[in-house]
């Protein structure tokens, strides 16, 4: 492999802290073998990010989890618009290293459906997503 296929820092801090979390995801997909041609974090209420995969994007949102789908639309700072969307389940926030297990698998967990609130106030959502952060001598290169 030449080069990871990265997230690009987000100018939004509360967007930008999924940043760390999402770029795991992407290198996990990657050390697969998974085709992963674009990623980018997109708006918030809920903050989301995209992974295109060929004619497919896997979505995951703070709120849904994450969402796989035929790639209609979407670029950085617009919402994804996938068609026959599904929930590959893992909760809203899977260890990294389960995603591409869960894309493998073909498991849908169902239709996209909200597991919790994105303005569920503290329920620890934000501390488990700061593990992932680039400030925790945690190496992404």
């Amino acid at each position: 492999m030449i080069g990871r296929i990265r997230p690009l820092p987000h100018p939004d801090p509360f967007v930008e802290a999924t940043r760390g979390y999402i770029t795991r995801v992407g290198d996990a997909l990657q050390e697969r073998g998974t085709p992963l041609s674009k990623v980018w974090l997109d708006p918030s209420h809920p903050r989301d990010a995209t992974f295109v995969l060929g004619l497919q994007a896997l979505v995951w949102n703070e709120s849904e989890g994450f969402v796989l789908g035929e790639y209609i639309s979407g670029e950085p700072g617009v919402r994804t618009v996938l068609r026959d969307p599904v929930r590959l389940g893992g909760g809203v926030l899977p260890d990294p290293r389960a995603v591409p297990a869960l894309l493998e698998g073909g498991v849908a967990a169902g239709p996209p459906a909200p597991l919790r609130p994105f303005t569920a106030g503290h329920d620890g959502f934000e501390d488990r997503l700061a593990r992932y952060s680039y400030g925790e001598n945690r190496s992404f290169d």
